[in-house]
């Protein structure tokens, strides 16, 4: 009887995982891509990237998608909602590095006939870096008791967190966790938080240890807030930022973030010390970013308008216009040279902001927008490419959507770029993936892929600061905690 039981189980289970068969006779092929959730058609796509799962919204009784290599290799799936086998679909991955994967959709429509829609994707022969680090959080504006800074695997669905703060935020011991950044996206185990409020300071995570420093002093306008490693020496550059918030009770233009006042300044690791790089009292100095090769730094950089001052800018946010600024550096002797306009935005009446460097040292990549030092929620914000050997600039019209896209980082090959972007619905933020090519062109940009293609539509939380990790984070929650919790190490300012 047990051995009856056991084949009858055994048939059952083959019957369950049995292949879907593809329809092959009375087929129609309906020109057009056909409508899935999120949209991964006609797109670059990494060879070591996790399946793209979609949703198939067609009207129709019964659902086949196949995707199949040039040499025939394929891969299945049956019904409305396509999720890959991983395993397969790594090795269709592999199979198809350098060239193009074939989708089929085949969907049975109510009268039962079978019509076939069609599209491909390229498979680059760039891998992307397997990690991306991320802030999630509410899409709130003062509300900060619940944020989680989070690392995905984008190999598989693997999603660790980082470090959360609401297990350890009460009355009276509310803090806010800012976003993860890593040295040379984390070649050499090197990153960092901040912390504000209760407990604050700024996480260094290096080596084999992590150490809590307070950058704030009478010499500074606040601790450090944005963030960039120096990519061969223990130097970190900050902005130092007074931050103000505007809300509009009979408008449709969102919160509107500015600075009152805002810095550049140095952290020396070894020296535990700091320094001005840019403090000009009649200048706005903000998101500094070094070139790979630790000779120059870059920053977004504003003049107050004629008549403008700190105290009357909230009347004036609008004529707030910064543009990219670089001085070059020398890491022996720390000395920076006098600055020069890299991207001359506000003569286009326009306010550019976040430049990146590729690793390569070839583009500088930023985001632009009518005006301001705030354009997340600035649906005009769109990402620009700038060629450092000639200062060519194209906008990137392929991953560029109609609304907001800001907080760009780039991989560790030069060839993707992540970034947030409020495509989806106008409110959260979500990381979307391009290909940039050795020409600087860039690709349609597609969403992080999740297992359940109805993730984002059921997640209530922005993506915040995409960061690239080549290797995951090191470090336990238990250790942050213990570091959070324990006494920050003032460091001494030197002035010029």
């Amino acid at each position: 009887m047990t051995r009856i039981l056991l084949s009858l189980t055994a048939a059952l289970c083959l019957i369950g995982c049995s292949r879907p068969k593809v329809p092959t006779d009375g087929v129609t092929d309906i020109s057009g891509l056909p409508t899935i959730y999120p949209d991964y058609t006609d797109l670059v796509i990494p060879p070591n990237i996790a399946p793209l799962n979609f949703e198939i919204d067609i009207p129709g009784q019964e659902y086949i998608a196949r995707a199949y290599s040039p040499s025939g290799q394929e891969i299945l799936s049956e019904g409305k909602t396509v999720k890959w086998n991983l395993k397969e679909w790594h090795s269709l991955l592999e199979e198809c590095k350098g060239k193009d994967i074939k989708y089929e959709i085949f969907v049975k429509d109510d009268a039962g006939n079978w019509n076939k829609y069609c599209f491909s994707n390229r498979v680059a022969a760039e891998e992307i870096d397997p990690y991306i680090s991320y802030r999630l959080i509410e899409p709130l504006y003062t509300l900060y008791g619940s944020l989680s800074i989070c690392q995905r695997n984008l190999e598989s669905w693997d999603e660790d967190i980082v470090f959360n703060n609401s297990t350890h935020t009460t009355p009276g011991r509310q803090f806010c966790i800012n976003c993860h950044v890593p040295r040379n996206q984390y070649r050499d185990g090197a990153s960092q938080i901040h912390v504000r409020h209760f407990n604050g300071g700024t996480l260094i995570m290096a080596g084999d240890s992590i150490k809590k420093v307070n950058m704030k002093c009478d010499s500074t306008l606040t601790s450090g807030v944005y963030t960039a490693w120096h990519p061969t020496h223990d130097l970190i550059a900050y902005s130092t930022n007074e931050t103000r918030q505007m809300f509009f009770s009979f408008s449709d233009t969102r919160p509107e973030v500015f600075d009152l006042r805002s810095d550049i300044i140095i952290y020396d690791m070894k020296n535990q010390t700091m320094k001005n790089v840019a403090n000009d009292p009649d200048l706005l100095e903000t998101y500094p970013s070094w070139h790979p090769d630790g000779k120059s730094i870059f920053y977004a950089a504003a003049r107050y308008p004629e008549g403008v001052t700190p105290e009357t800018e909230k009347d004036h946010f609008k004529d707030i216009r910064y543009d990219i600024i670089r001085r070059r550096f020398d890491p022996e002797s720390q000395v920076f040279s006098q600055p020069d306009t890299v991207v001359y935005a506000s003569a286009q009446e326009q306010s550019a902001l976040h430049p990146r460097i590729s690793p390569d040292g070839k583009w500088l990549l930023y985001c632009k927008a009518p005006f301001g030092t705030f354009h997340l929620p600035h649906s005009e914000s769109d990402l620009f490419m700038v060629d450092l050997a000639t200062g060519e600039e194209h906008p990137l019209s392929n991953a560029n959507s109609k609304d907001s896209e800001s907080y760009h980082s780039w991989s560790s090959n030069s060839r993707w770029v992540v970034f947030s972007s409020r495509r989806e619905d106008g409110q959260y933020t979500h990381p979307y993936i391009a290909y940039i090519d050795k020409d600087g062109v860039d690709s349609k940009a597609f969403i992080m892929p999740q297992e359940d293609p109805q993730h984002y539509t059921q997640l209530m939380k922005s993506y915040n600061v995409p960061e690239f990790f080549v290797k995951p984070f090191k470090f336990s929650r238990s250790q942050i905690t213990k570091a959070l919790e324990g006494d920050a190490k003032t460091v001494a300012f030197l002035p010029q």
